[in-house]
């Protein structure tokens, strides 16, 4: 993509509770066999459609790497890749969290890997790295962790960083995601605001599917 000198402008955040209109994609035994690997814990997710964003995507066919990801580019459909810009992007990725009876263990143990392994990993080579917290939250009626940091881009200039989660009721296959957020693109004044990106709304609509 285009770096990040050209001109540029900020884009609107989601109102809390405002309908949006997204796609939806499916990640389980079909998507699996395209991609000539496994996912153990099928999911499905919406991507929000929003004015003058193109979200463009990338697959993994690794076994235990990246299963895909979303750039949320600058520009319609019809802009050249190379003349778009990021303004964020999110992955989904596979992870394996125990079992245990007492869900506070559980949630506990999914903290710790995403602050003792997951950030480390995400800003590993990245300059003035801050890790800011880490809460637990739910999705939809699903447990989840949220661990939030940023560091400096050379070209992008801060960039936050949102790892989230999701605690799999059924089983020990999981999986978490990671976003990257420009933060010139958006008025950000508190880290709630990191929810209502497009990221944030197709984390909001994150669920495992059976089949």
């Amino acid at each position: 993509m285009a770096q990040d000198s050209q001109p540029s402008f900020k884009f609107n955040l989601f109102e809390v509770d405002e309908f949006v209109v997204s796609d939806i994609y499916n990640f389980g035994k079909a998507r699996a066999q395209d991609l000539g690997r496994p996912i153990n814990a099928p999911f499905t997710f919406k991507v929000p459609r929003q004015d003058n964003v193109t979200p463009l995507f990338e697959t993994g066919s690794e076994a235990g790497g990246m299963i895909v990801k979303i750039n949320f580019a600058t520009g319609g459909k019809d802009i050249p890749i190379a003349e778009r810009q990021l303004i964020e992007n999110l992955q989904f990725i596979p992870m394996t969290l125990p079992m245990d009876d007492d869900l506070d263990t559980r949630m506990q143990n999914l903290t710790n890997l995403l602050i003792n392994d997951a950030f480390p990993q995400v800003t590993r080579n990245r300059d003035q790295v801050e890790y800011i917290g880490a809460r637990r939250t739910k999705i939809g009626d699903m447990d989840a962790i949220d661990a939030v940091g940023k560091y400096v881009d050379a070209d992008l200039g801060t960039l936050y960083v949102r790892i989230t989660g999701f605690v799999n009721p059924d089983g020990v296959d999981a999986v978490y995601s990671v976003v990257n957020l420009v933060a010139s693109r958006y008025k950000i004044t508190n880290l709630d605001q990191l929810f209502l990106t497009g990221s944030g709304k197709t984390i909001e609509s994150f669920e495992y599917i059976q089949e």
